[in-house]
């Protein structure tokens, strides 16, 4: 979760994460586009990765 937050942060982009005993859920939308973006996609990448 913390390696998915710091790429996040570099990229100025701001997944909704829920970590709830041993389950992280990390929502990737973006807001200003009422939808995913190329940045969602992008990150989503980097976070299969890791």
């Amino acid at each position: 979760m913390t390696k998915v937050a710091f790429a996040a942060d570099k990229m100025e982009h701001h997944p909704e994460f829920f970590n709830v005993y041993n389950r992280v859920v990390i929502d990737l939308t973006t807001h200003d586009v009422d939808g995913i973006s190329n940045l969602d996609i992008e990150l989503a990448k980097k976070i299969d990765a890791l």
